[in-house]
């Protein structure tokens, strides 16, 4: 078990996570791991649970110099413990970002419906997700 709290943004506030393994992946957080009673966030997706095939891509945002960095993350290799004082997006944060909460999609999931993007559907968050963090 972690000896002190993992501190982290999520879901538009700070998050603090006690008493985890520190093997405990961001992917089983996201998907298992029910703290403060929210639903889970089943969006991110395990694939190949190796970090090769993407599925379980979401994006960590960190302040380098006073800027927000974005990078796209294997959620299935990444450990919560990492997540310490940066801050954690999912496909399910995108249409929070937008100034109008009327139901939009955001810009990169509604580029995805226009230019159908999509196949089966499986992968489709961890494209959003990466191309947002770009």
């Amino acid at each position: 078990m972690s000896e002190r709290p993992i501190t982290f943004f999520f879901r538009g506030s700070q998050q603090q996570v006690e008493n985890v393994t520190p093997t405990m992946t961001v992917l089983q957080f996201l998907r298992e791991y029910i703290q403060t009673g929210k639903t889970r966030q089943t969006a991110t997706k395990e694939g190949c649970a190796e970090g090769d095939c993407g599925a379980c891509t979401v994006v960590i945002g960190e302040l380098v110099n006073d800027n927000l960095q974005l990078r796209s993350v294997n959620a299935c290799i990444q450990f919560l413990p990492t997540l310490d004082g940066k801050a954690l997006f999912t496909v399910e944060d995108l249409c929070t970002l937008l100034p109008k909460k009327d139901g939009a999609l955001h810009p990169v999931q509604q580029a995805m419906v226009d230019m159908h993007g999509s196949q089966c559907g499986f992968c489709t968050p961890s494209f959003i997700m990466s191309l947002w963090a770009m």
